[in-house]
């Protein structure tokens, strides 16, 4: 079954880009597109798609208790694209349990893949997002993709889960090659040089769940 996504974006150029990324992407149906914020809420709650995929400036200020609401009443899934480069208005989005964040200078490639991370449920936030979280937040620039894979996601989980390299390829059914492999190329991605900076990392910014 192909998820369903509602776009709600209120720049013409904007929306019509992204929707055309949708509607090019197999296993998703761009089934509303939405150019007005005040419908935002009486369109999610009377369709409820599988993700909302929502641009917010940061004159849209009304957008945000409206995005707490809706993240608390339904069950979708939210990919928010923000011109917003400061850190507490990320942490807010955060806060609120928006798995997915990124920033209008990021590229198609990075567009796609929060696509399809968040429509699968997981944390997708692009460098800038993390850049701004952690603590050295940066002026945003043009956007390097993260691009972690949905195995890389697994791994990582994994990783903060305190698994040995060993555990983790037990548990995947992989060799400890291919996951030492795994292992570099989420520290080269997140531009991280050890293994406990990884967990921190991960842990602060919510790229994984912590345990319960």
């Amino acid at each position: 079954m192909a998820t369903s996504v509602l776009l709600a974006d209120f720049q013409y150029l904007t929306r019509q880009g992204i929707a055309s990324l949708i509607k090019a992407m197999p296993g998703f149906d761009l089934i509303k597109s939405i150019d007005s914020p005040h419908s935002l809420v009486d369109f999610v709650t009377t369709i409820n798609p599988d993700l909302v995929v929502i641009d917010i400036s940061d004159k849209d200020k009304e957008l945000v208790p409206q995005l707490k609401f809706l993240k608390e009443t339904t069950s979708c899934n939210f990919l928010v694209i923000s011109n917003s480069q400061t850190r507490n208005s990320i942490q807010e989005l955060l806060t609120m349990g928006i798995k997915g964040v990124l920033t209008k200078n990021c590229s198609e490639e990075e567009i796609i893949s929060a696509l399809r991370a968040v429509s699968l449920g997981n944390r997708f936030f692009c460098n800038n997002i993390l850049d701004l979280v952690v603590d050295n937040p940066k002026e945003v620039d043009d956007c390097e993709p993260t691009s972690l894979t949905p195995r890389e996601f697994e791994v990582l989980d994994l990783i903060t889960k305190g698994l040995t390299t060993a555990q983790i390829a037990n548990q995947l059914n992989l060799s400890v090659h291919t996951i030492n492999s795994h292992r570099k190329n989420i520290l080269k991605k997140l531009r991280l040089n050890s293994p406990t900076e990884l967990v921190v990392y991960a842990l602060e910014t919510g790229l994984v769940k912590k345990s319960r």
